[in-house]
């Protein structure tokens, strides 16, 4: 099993893997609301947010804590998290923009962040499984 795990955790593919779900995220927030399930409840969309950010940084994080020979800095962690806060922002400027049924939410950049801070102190957590 340790063979696949090291596999998985190759350069290449976390890189795809990194790709294809920043992809698919960007994708989804700009299909047209009518087409999604209809969500009720207001912080049930918040929550959604905080898991994709949470699931977004973690896969970058893994990233480049493989990239770096299992080390990851400080300032680079600071350099991730100011990145995707600003993609979560653009994103939420676009959706205002370009789309009839979606609108830009400070509230969704807030749980954006909080996902991401909570996807870092997650990943700081467990980062030693990954060290073999």
């Amino acid at each position: 099993m340790m063979p696949h795990i090291k596999r998985l955790l190759g350069d290449k593919t976390l890189l795809l893997i990194a790709v294809l779900y920043s992809l698919t995220i960007s994708v989804l927030f700009f299909i047209p609301s009518p087409e999604l399930p209809e969500i009720q409840i207001s912080a049930v969309d918040k929550i959604v947010h905080i898991l994709i950010y949470f699931i977004l940084i973690n896969i970058w994080m893994l990233y480049f804590y493989r990239k770096k020979n299992f080390h990851l800095e400080n300032k680079w962690i600071l350099l991730l998290l100011l990145s995707v806060l600003f993609y979560g922002i653009i994103i939420e400027i676009l959706q205002g923009l370009f789309t009839v049924s979606r609108s830009a939410d400070i509230i969704d950049i807030a749980a954006n962040f909080i996902g991401s801070l909570l996807g870092i102190f997650f990943f700081k957590s467990i980062k030693h499984k990954f060290n073999f």
